[in-house]
């Protein structure tokens, strides 16, 4: 620990109590001086690296505080599943059934059925459950016990407690899905490496991540910057979310952990939502095709 790092300081963030310490570039083994975007009111920054253009808070909460947000009940609504069934949930075309089913299909984009995936961060698995339904054998890991006893009593499906850095399962798997996952890690380096042992020759890796060069968080960091705008950066996700990407951060923390960025594309509220129409048509394949929405997905294949 550094010697700014050796008097503990403390801050609430929403509704987290978190112990701060300083970084510098998540990716970039020798990273140059990087560029303040924006220093919250709570003294925390978010800063741009030079050399990998990834964007990044700091100071920012330790590991341990890190790891008590997603046992907090404040984190999610778990009452949903006090009633909930399949059936239900299928038929009711909400948000979470349509993106779960939308990551299906692309899964479908590049493995075959029958295949092994992995979901890394699955929650309460709920994208587990309808892969597993379409053909995949599906397996999920999370760090919140909070959050896999929901899923293993309620959606009963295959799902492991714990850390990627320990999960040491006797076969590898042929599909990795990251979905809004990375933005959380402590070191995505070590994770991405260690995922890069777990996964086949040949293997993809799907992630989605915030995307700070969507239209949305560009208007929202420029009114940020400018005083126009009082929500104190907010859009970033702090202290949840820890880093925010483009392609290019995105493609040199896959050239760093062995794999090869081969398709990247994003999806519309409109999308996500299930809508249709001409108008709805119209903005997702504009959103999809040009990568302007706030959260940005990636393709890549591990390096044979």
């Amino acid at each position: 620990m550094s010697e700014n790092n050796k008097s503990a300081r403390f801050i609430k963030a929403g509704s987290f109590w978190g112990e701060l310490e300083d970084i510098s570039c998540p990716i970039c083994s020798s990273p140059s001086n990087p560029k303040l975007i924006f220093r919250k009111s709570n003294g925390v920054g978010l800063w741009k690296c030079p050399g990998c253009d990834v964007m990044y808070a700091s100071p920012r909460f330790t590991k341990e505080s890190l790891e008590k947000i997603y046992e907090n009940e404040a984190f999610t609504d778990l009452s949903i599943y006090n009633s909930w069934s399949y059936h239900k949930w299928r038929e009711s075309k909400d948000r979470s059934y349509t993106v779960s089913n939308l990551k299906v299909q692309l899964l479908k984009r590049f493995l075959s059925e029958g295949e092994r995936v992995l979901d890394v961060g699955c929650a309460t698995g709920l994208f587990v459950l309808e892969a597993t339904k379409q053909g995949f054998k599906v397996e999920g890991l999370d760090p919140s016990r909070m959050l896999i006893e929901t899923g293993r009593r309620v959606l009963e499906i295959p799902l492991h407690h714990g850390s990627l850095e320990e999960f040491d399962p006797e076969y590898k798997f042929k599909g990795v899905v990251f979905w809004d996952v990375l933005e959380h890690v402590y070191n995505p380096i070590v994770l991405l490496s260690r995922c890069n042992y777990l996964m086949e020759q040949g293997g993809y890796l799907f992630i989605q991540v915030p995307h700070y060069k969507g239209i949305s968080n560009r208007m929202k960091t420029f009114g940020c910057r400018l005083g126009l705008k009082r929500s104190d950066f907010k859009h970033f996700g702090f202290p949840h979310h820890l880093y925010s990407f483009n392609k290019k951060s995105i493609s040199v923390l896959m050239n760093r952990t062995g794999y090869k960025p081969i398709h990247f594309e994003s999806w519309s509220h409109q999308l996500k939502d299930g809508a249709k129409g001409v108008v709805s048509n119209t903005a997702i394949w504009f959103f999809r095709k040009t990568c302007l929405s706030d959260y940005i997905i990636c393709i890549a294949q591990k390096d044979k």
